[in-house]
């Protein structure tokens, strides 16, 4: 087998190993689904990792020996500190389709009252914050 030949073979691996990107979300079950979102959550996350900490066969009781648990508390800061990272740190950069912004405006004129429709015709950029 060539070197091109066994480039081109990772090349093909690498790209049948990427995952195919997730169905669109339509507008308006987008809108009704972001208000219902509490926000990101330490506390949340930390618990949700705890209690499925048993199925790896953790323990997150108390030590025989009656002493606390490190591990509980390593996932509660390892949680905060992820959660701080993306909260203080990460980017949302959404992109704006042409034709997805439609507004209908009412003017005049001499010839009487004109109603304008219109979209947007360029891509836009728009940024965000992690909550």
């Amino acid at each position: 087998m060539s070197w091109i030949e066994r480039i081109s073979n990772a090349i093909e691996r690498a790209f049948d190993s990427i995952r195919p990107p997730l169905a669109s979300i339509p507008p308006l079950l987008l809108v009704c689904e972001v208000y219902k979102r509490p926000g990101l959550s330490a506390i949340a996350l930390a618990s949700s990792i705890i209690r499925r900490l048993p199925e790896a066969g953790i323990e997150t009781g108390v030590n025989t020996d009656g002493t606390p648990n490190k591990i509980n508390a390593f996932v509660r800061i390892f949680s905060e500190e992820i959660v701080r990272e993306i909260k203080d740190n990460a980017k949302v950069s959404c992109v704006i389709t042409p034709g997805s912004i439609m507004t209908t405006g009412t003017g005049g004129n001499a010839g009487g009252p004109v109603v304008v429709q219109s979209t947007n015709t360029m891509v836009g950029k728009t940024m965000g914050i992690i909550e």
